[in-house]
């Protein structure tokens, strides 16, 4: 790249790193997760996984005799990654036999020349209590993807106790890894293989925590959290910044609650604060000039995730629910809801996504009707 066209490139991420408004393509009854760096959008519309691509949206299936599929997350080659059931794989991680399962909730790749394909779960032979009656084991999901093709996601829960955070290669197949306590959870993972989320502490919460190379870094939360408290990560980008939650210190009058938090390449932690009124916060996913989405409110829980037909709904990370904001270095949090054209008709409830050019994908409602969206910057 010639030193004048890269100079060009970083003043247009600036640029479009301090927009301040947006203009909404509506995307339909499609429920997005994620947009890469060409605008194609990764989503879920009634129990299928769905790409929009240059403004035609297609189904993305099921597996053989499967009965849903779930988008997470969709890479810059239009590789999407998510959940699905259907027949499938259990490798031994202890040497055990390979064993087929029938209905296997599972993480899957799809392609546009391959569809889709079912990735399997890995689990420890010599464990029973990890299979059910039917032979099969507690569900895997799948909740990130990078340029390479490395799948990231989580465990179910086994016996409501262990839970481990997944990756899956196409060179090194499936294996897990993490504490293994309740809570454990890989929510991302960037272009260097910088894999970030949160590692359990049993009942008493988790940390946020990044792997690199199989070595794992416990990110620790804000100063003078209580002993309790809990952090995790949930974005990170190719500069090594993440992004997350962490419990705030007690207040004066004995109260912590959880804000949105940054972490530079250096380990720093930063306090982003709420929107006006919130008490709490949480920061989803930052691109690469450093632009941050996520939500504010004062309803903190535990996501609760789809499961097959014959199981309960397992519990996800913690997330916060509320107005959807967008922060940068320079304007600090802002309310996306403020950066529309007034009286547009629309009310936007989440932001899930952010790509390198600042476009942002969420779902909300259009004059009372539920609506996915695209908000690009303007001018862009």
């Amino acid at each position: 790249m010639k030193l004048t066209t890269l100079i060009g490139f970083v003043l247009l991420l600036v640029t479009i790193a301090s927009a301040q408004f947006y203009t909404i393509t509506d995307l339909g009854q499609l429920s997005p997760t994620a947009i890469n760096t060409l605008g194609q959008v990764a989503g879920n519309y009634n129990g299928h996984a769905y790409i929009w691509s240059f403004g035609n949206r297609s189904s993305l299936g099921l597996l053989l005799g499967g009965t849903f599929s779930w988008a997470a997350a969709i890479n810059d080659f239009g590789v999407v990654t998510g959940t699905a059931d259907g027949p499938g794989q259990i490798v031994s991680i202890d040497g055990g036999s390979t064993i087929e399962c029938s209905d296997l909730i599972q993480p899957f790749i799809w392609t546009q020349q391959k569809k889709m394909r079912g990735l399997g779960t890995a689990g420890p032979a010599s464990d029973d209590a990890s299979l059910e009656d039917n032979g099969c084991p507690y569900p895997f999901y799948g909740a990130a993807i990078n340029n390479h093709d490395q799948v990231v996601g989580y465990t179910g829960q086994l016996t409501d106790v262990f839970q481990w955070v997944l990756l899956w290669t196409n060179k090194g197949g499936m294996s897990i890894f993490g504490s293994s306590f309740w809570n454990t959870y890989g929510n991302g993972v960037s272009n260097t293989g910088q894999i970030v989320g949160e590692s359990g502490r049993g009942i008493f919460g988790g940390d946020a925590t990044y792997w690199k190379n199989g070595i794992a870094t416990d990110l620790g939360g804000l100063p003078g959290i209580p002993p309790l408290g809990s952090s995790a990560a949930n974005g990170v980008n190719d500069l090594g910044q993440i992004v997350g939650l962490s419990s705030t210190p007690i207040d004066g009058n004995g109260q912590s609650f959880i804000h949105a938090v940054i972490w530079t390449q250096d380990g720093t932690i930063s306090d982003l604060g709420t929107l006006s009124g919130d008490t709490a916060s949480s920061a989803s996913k930052i691109n690469f000039s450093g632009v941050v989405i996520g939500s504010s409110g004062d309803n903190v829980t535990r996501s609760t995730i789809m499961g097959g037909q014959d199981s309960v709904f397992d519990v996800g990370p913690l997330e916060v629910t509320g107005r959807p904001f967008v922060w940068t270095a320079k304007s600090g949090m802002q309310d996306l809801n403020t950066l529309i054209r007034p009286n547009s008709g629309w009310v936007l409830n989440t932001a899930t996504d952010v790509n390198v050019w600042g476009q942002i994908v969420g779902s909300g409602t259009r004059n009372g009707q539920a609506h996915g969206f695209i908000l690009t910057p303007y001018p862009f």
